[in-house]
């Protein structure tokens, strides 16, 4: 059984760390004598652990009804936990007939029964639940992570409040410099927290600051703050710098109730916060309340806001006129905005900038945030404002302002209003990416906007005098994806790493080189035919398949090897094939053509050889699309011949660029597969989704041709019945169903239990589809797309379940010592599972096959050396780093292979010259921690290749990943989570631009990055690590080949480099791992570098 482990956060002595097992949970009872809340009753508990119920508190939220306002009681419970937890609220006060758990983007399912609500959590979240309607006795359920680290009540820098209620002095905790304040979980403090005029203070725990204590926390005139995980009613900043407010809770009731106010501050960030208050929730002014000056670099990430009144962002009111001030550089990213209602216009706006004062306002960003259907209000309000009753002049201006996937869902929004106030006061450069109202997209370019209209008057927006360069763009329009290359089967990460191993001569790598050198297809000899303008019907494997391989191992021995005689004759064979006007369309077309894929992948590695004059290159692409490319006009019905192949006029791409919906799936997969090359080599995004979201089973591209309609319409009775299979005669599609989607799309290749849609025909074509799906993964993943995990993983269980049937007839397992059989039949999909072992009895989407049974023709190991086998490991075991458990056949299949033929090539001939690159132990083994790809980004944009020693390797450099997959865990730790930066669009290492480059900064306790680099020596190298810090830090180098130092490093205000340690190295590629074991105040990373220690003999 697993276990669950259940903690008990207290009073804890000494200074402990708190070291918590995989699931845990934390719990505080409320003190005696404070007030709670009965209306909910609140059970927690691991998964089938005990009950654990909560305190539940008594808060106290403002409700406005018409212009009054009226003080109601709400209901609050706090706890921690990992893992996952069940959670048991039960409304007291009848029975629960409708109920909602927000915010609703986290898509929290949960049961209702009688007047209990449950539910399940997988990750810490602030929620609110809400009974029947009823938003304002509702209760706050807050959740985190457990602490870390609880400070030593008896060191003397520490104030330490332990469970119960505590009074201060005056209802005044006055903070000093280098103080930590500690509120424990169960603490309830009766006064305000006043950090004011002092540096390096900490406000900590789990605990409340009382309802009752208006402005709960206020910091003034300090620098170097840090508070987290306290509840209270506000949180203001005033005339500070580097603040940070994480996980605070801020509820407030009474009027200015504010929540997280900052005045004539800079560099503040708040991350994680819940703010639901009775004014603004988070506001950025100039002077104001005795704060003077102006604001830059203020973040909001990752929260929640709900404004009872007022707004739940609002920037720029106030300010001095006299001496005008500058907001600059404001953040808000990744937060939910669950209510906002005020019936004031003048104070209306989720997201609000309001200059007045003189203040300019510029470079403001909101990111990923989700409106709800909030009461009354408006989305967006941009205005030069001037309000006698706060301004003494209008604002200057705004300017430069993004709306990056914004999406309200609702029906209460008033008009919005974006306005300047003359013709030196202005709105401008304000840029809306991806606006979604009620799930429509508002785009300049929308189809549905009538020519005369403003894109604004399609999302409610009033657009007024005194506005310039306001853009409605979305991801659609833009259309412009920057490809990576080389970017098909391998990236030049790839292609350094395979070269390290080899020149270090690393096995398995360097025999699998030996090999690939050795063999027949890498001849310098050999002579190459012009294959002339025609590749009849049977003539491709004689043609581009041959071709294709020699081409293929030639360009990649170049790439290993520096022998300019490689890529010359790679060239060679590439330009014998560059003259085709006419490939056959006849029978297996698609499949045919589909075998252009290896010559493409040549050329991709060809593509910046200088000895490829650009003008053999140009013929070359263009013979790919002859007779040219269209995404408007098909070709292929205008000039393709099916019936003779001296009157076709078409080449690969127009026998490709429908699939092949009416035959096995593997056949449309080889188009798929090429087509796929094809545009990333021609850097064609229209085409490059034409393959990718098809076989997703999406619609096609609005600007690209249909995919082909459907459903098939086959023969009543069969033409042919086998054990294994019926066969159909196809006699129509029909056009009712656009982008129907046939046997190649991923959804109806490979059946929810992992069964390959061709298993009832023979075990051959089953891993030729299969492998030719990983191929495309591959590619994907090489261009940002994770095709490897959609629909669960599913093509990972289909590998599990073919080589399951194969592998067990020919090898013996522990667990599967006889050949697995399926244990029976059904045609119910909803039956069939991977672990059940049930078959599918189901009729292919082409109509022309019928799967009756499984068949053993070609079972055991019809794939030989063949496959792509070290590809699909190396990403389900290191990339995603799966558990073992699901990869178990794909590991043990791959073993085998290794075990009986030494390596992964690309099979025998003449049979699979084509099917796979091949040689994958080669070019896809990987060690434990390659992850990622090796990159830099200085230049601008991403650029894949290893660090090369020796060479400075900046910290922000470390390991892509891919863009359409998290890579926290994979290729970094960080704590903060919200992705992408100016300097890098991937990872959420926290980055700076600081002495004009790019530094990780806000640097955590634990936090790691891996960078992949070429040891070109074995022996110790010194690691040298320049950074700065305000305190000491202790910060380890680790290498994947099982060594790390670690080293303590000194306070230093400037740049300093200083030498780690000494590391024991082997040649070869291998990933070193940046950790930082603890964090000195402001420590910030720049760059590392390693130094051969030369041994005195």
């Amino acid at each position: 059984m697993k276990k669950y482990w259940f903690l008990l956060l207290a009073a804890l002595l000494g200074g402990a760390t708190c070291i918590f097992a995989k699931d845990t949970l934390a719990t505080w009872k409320a003190p005696a004598g404070v007030a709670l809340n009965s209306d909910f009753t609140v059970k927690v508990r691991l998964q089938d652990g005990v009950w654990h119920t909560l305190s539940s508190y008594l808060i106290k939220v403002d409700e406005v009804r018409d212009t009054r306002h009226y003080v109601e009681n709400a209901s609050m419970v706090i706890f921690d936990f990992t893992g996952k937890v069940e959670v048991a609220v039960t409304y007291n006060l009848g029975e629960v007939q409708t109920a909602k758990v927000r915010p609703l983007s986290y898509d929290i399912p949960f049961q209702i029964d009688g007047n209990t609500v449950t539910f399940t959590l997988e990750h810490p979240r602030n929620l609110s639940v809400e009974v029947n309607g009823d938003i304002f006795h509702n209760l706050h359920l807050f959740t985190g992570s457990p602490e870390r680290t609880i400070p030593d009540k008896d060191n003397p820098e520490v104030i330490y409040f332990g469970p119960g209620i505590h009074t201060v002095k005056n209802g005044e905790l006055r903070v000093p410099s280098g103080k930590t304040v500690y509120l424990a979980g169960g603490a309830v403090l009766m006064g305000r927290v006043l950090i004011e005029n002092v540096h390096d203070v900490k406000l900590l725990g789990r605990g409340i600051i009382d309802h009752s204590i208006k402005g709960g926390i206020r910091i003034a005139n300090s620098r170097d703050v840090y508070v987290e995980g306290i509840v209270a009613t506000q949180c203001a900043t005033g005339g500070s710098e580097n603040v940070t407010i994480r996980n605070v809770k801020s509820i407030s009731y009474y009027g200015w109730g504010d929540g997280m106010n900052v005045f004539a501050s800079n560099n503040v960030l708040f991350d994680g916060v819940f703010c639901r208050n009775s004014d603004d929730c988070t506001t950025v002014y100039g002077t104001r309340l005795g704060f003077e000056g102006g604001c830059r670099n203020i973040t909001m990430q990752n929260s929640t806001l709900w404004a009872d009144v007022a707004h739940p962002i609002f920037i720029g009111i106030h300010g001095n006129s006299k001496a005008p001030e500058v907001l600059e550089d404001l953040n808000y990213i990744n937060i939910d905005i669950l209510d906002h209602r005020e019936k004031q216009v003048d104070y209306q706006g989720c997201m609000a900038i309001n200059a007045g004062d003189n203040n300019l306002i510029r470079n403001v960003r909101f990111e990923n945030i989700r409106v709800e259907n909030f009461r009354q209000g408006q989305l967006v309000n941009l205005r030069i404002f001037y309000n006698e009753k706060y301004c003494t002049a209008p604002g200057r201006g705004i300017e430069n302002v993004l709306f990056k996937n914004i999406s309200y869902t609702g029906e209460n929004a008033e008009l919005s209003i974006i306005e300047g106030y003359d013709e030196k006061r202005k709105v401008k450069n304000i840029r809306f990416e991806n606006l979604k109202i009620n799930g429509k997209l508002i785009d300049d370019n929308m189809p549905d906007k009538p020519r005369w209209y403003k894109t604004s008057d399609m999302a409610r927006i009033y657009v007024g005098p005194h506005v310039e360069n306001i853009v409605f763009t979305s991801d659609v329009a833009q259309s412009q994806r920057r490809f990576v290359h080389p970017g098909i089967t391998y990236t030049q990460g790839d292609l350094d790493r395979m070269k390290a191993m080899v020149e270090a001569r690393q096995e398995p790598y360097y025999s699998t080189f030996l090999k690939l050198k050795e063999s027949s297809y890498s001849s310098l000899d050999a002579p190459v035919v012009n294959r002339g303008e025609q590749i009849k019907e049977g003539r491709f494997n004689a043609t581009i398949g041959v071709d294709g391989r020699r081409a293929h191992d030639l360009a990649l021995l170049w790439h290993l090897t520096g022998e300019e005689a490689y890529a010359r004759k790679a060239v060679e064979y590439l330009n014998a094939n560059s003259y085709y006007t006419n490939t056959s369309s006849r029978g297996t077309g698609p499949l045919d053509n589909g075998k252009i894929y290896l010559l493409i992948d040549a050329a991709e590695m060809m593509r910046d050889y200088s000895g490829w004059t650009r003008q053999d290159q140009q013929r070359f692409k263009d013979m790919l699309v002859y007779p040219g490319y269209s995404n408007t006009e098909n070709y292929s019905a205008k000039y393709a011949n099916y019936l003779d192949d001296t009157k076709n006029g078409v080449t690969f791409y127009w026998n490709i660029y429908n699939f092949d919906a009416a035959r096995f799936g593997n056949q449309g997969l080889f188009a798929a597969r090429s087509m796929m090359a094809m545009a990333i080599y021609l850097d064609n995004e229209i085409m490059y989704d034409r393959a990718y979201r098809y076989l997703l089973g999406m619609k096609h591209r609005k600007d690209d041709l249909p995919y082909p309609s459907g459903p098939a319409i086959s023969s009543d009775q069969p033409i042919h019945v086998s054990p294994t299979i019926i066969d159909y005669k196809l006699l129509q599609r029909k056009n009712d169903i656009q982008d129907y989607g046939y046997d190649e799309q991923l959804q109806y290749y490979i059946y929810p239990n992992g069964q390959c849609q061709e298993s009832s025909r023979d075990q051959g074509h089953v891993l030729a589809g299969l492998h030719n799906y990983v191929a495309i993964a591959e590619m994907a993943w090489n261009q940002g797309d994770s095709l490897y995990s959609s629909l669960d993983n599913r093509l990972l269980l289909g590998l599990e379940w073919s080589y399951r049937y194969n592998l067990s007839s020919i090898q013996s397992y522990k667990k599967q010592e006889t050949p697995w059989e399926p244990t029976g039949l059904t045609k119910d999909m909803n039956e069939v599972t991977f672990d059940n072992g049930k078959y599918l009895q189901i009729k292919s989407r082409s109509g022309r096959w019928e799967s009756v049974n499984i068949s053993s023709h070609g079972r055991g190991d019809v794939a030989g050396t063949g496959g792509t086998r070290e590809m699909a490991l190396a990403h389900y075991a290191v990339r995603s780093g799966l558990p073992a458990e699901k990869y178990t056949w794909l590991q043990r299949y791959r073993d085998y292979m290794i075990e009986r033929y030494g390596c992964e090539n690309w099979g025998v001939a003449p049979n699979w010259f084509y099917e796979w690159t091949g040689w994958g132990t080669l070019t896809k083994r990987l060690t434990p921690w390659m992850a990622g790809d090796p990159v830099t980004f200085s230049t601008g944009k991403r650029v894949s290749g290893l660090h090369q020693l020796p060479s400075t390797i900046l910290a922000a450099d470390y390991d892509y990943y891919c863009i359409s997959e998290n890579p926290e865990g994979h290729t970094y730790h960080n704590i903060g989570t919200v992705r992408g930066n100016e300097y890098r669009p991937d990872g959420a290492v926290e980055l700076q631009k600081i002495d004009n480059k790019y530094v990780v900064v806000q640097v955590e306790d634990g936090e790691w990055m891996n960078y992949t680099v070429n040891i070109p020596k074995s022996g110790a190298y010194a690691v040298f690590l320049t950074y700065s810090a305000n305190s000491s830090s202790h910060v380890a180098m680790a290498s994947d080949q099982g060594l790390e130092i670690s080293s303590s490093i000194p306070s230093s205000k400037k740049w300093k480099e200083t030498k780690l340690g000494e590391l024991s190295l082997s040649a070869g590629a291998c990933v070193l791992r940046l950790r930082v074991d603890k964090a000195g105040q402001k420590l910030c990373l720049s760059a590392f570098r390693l130094e051969k220690v030369e041994r005195d003999r």
